[in-house]
């Protein structure tokens, strides 16, 4: 270990719950290629425009697992819906959101795949097609490289 603040934070890291076995010896190391996987991951994302603005911010995010949830579960969501699942935000601030998400073409007013809305008034949002595979993908490879990154840990 390089110092006494070194062993600090190594002392309240939650090691028990790693698959593999990190030590005082190897968690700098670890912890250099954790924030490199991180760096990965921000990146691949960023290739993305649509995904990129979808979880630029913690609202956009949570806003589209919301959508996004919904839509791989067949279910209708709207943006009242939204707003009652984000109590801690407005209507108007999942409004917004779900509007400018809408005009730069990342969610898409379609029925859910399972059933038709008859009800005119409701606007049932999706991810658009690009969006939804373009998050797919940008899982899968952060998927990989934490698989890649554990492996390596674990000989």
């Amino acid at each position: 270990m390089s110092n006494n603040r070194t062993k600090d934070i190594f002392e309240k890291i939650e090691i028990e719950n790693l698959p593999f076995k990190l030590t005082e010896e190897n968690y700098l190391e670890f912890s250099s290629d954790i924030a490199r996987n991180l760096q990965s991951i921000i990146s691949n994302f960023s290739q993305s425009e649509g995904l990129s603005w979808c979880i630029s911010t913690i609202k956009k995010a949570k806003v589209f697992t919301l959508i996004y949830l919904a839509n791989v579960s067949g279910k209708e969501i709207y943006k009242e819906e939204i707003a009652k699942k984000l109590t801690e935000y407005s209507y108007k601030t999942i409004a917004t959101i779900v509007d400018e998400g809408i005009e730069k073409g990342y969610y898409v007013s379609l029925d859910p795949h399972t059933k038709k809305i008859t009800d005119g008034k409701i606007k049932n949002i999706r991810p658009s097609k690009e969006v939804s595979i373009d998050f797919v993908n940008w899982n899968i490879n952060r998927i990989t490289a934490s698989y890649k990154l554990i492996n390596k840990h674990k000989n």
